[in-house]
């Protein structure tokens, strides 16, 4: 994709190739690691208490959520403070993480919420 615009009537272009390449940015990737509490919303209206347990691997995360007698797994990756978990459902987990280590999501397509807090 090339960004242009355009000036009496012809499309000029305002960079080529390249030069997108080159720019290098560094992002930071949240320490998420260790046990939370979770409270979730159902996409029912339903409330749940549970546990996650995250491990963390470089850039990836490997999940393990307990809610009552059920237990889910997923593995995720960081975008920045955004962590998006694929746990074997239709739509991810997305989780935002706070400046103080809380994780608030969503899941099933943004229907359902559950926010972790690290004990």
């Amino acid at each position: 994709m090339c960004a242009a615009f355009l000036a009496a009537g012809q499309i000029v272009p305002l960079a080529t190739g390249p030069a997108f390449a080159q720019v290098e940015t560094s992002v930071e990737i949240a320490d998420v690691a260790g046990v939370y509490d979770v409270l979730g919303r159902n996409t029912d209206g339903s409330s749940y208490r549970g546990v996650l347990s995250i491990v963390q691997e470089g850039a990836q995360a490997v999940l393990n959520w307990t809610v009552g007698a059920q237990s889910y797994q997923g593995r995720g990756a960081f975008a920045g403070n955004v962590l998006v978990v694929d746990w074997g459902a239709k739509h991810p987990v997305v989780y935002v993480v706070g400046s103080d280590g809380t994780l608030m999501g969503t899941w099933d397509g943004g229907l359902a919420l559950e926010r972790a807090v690290r004990r």
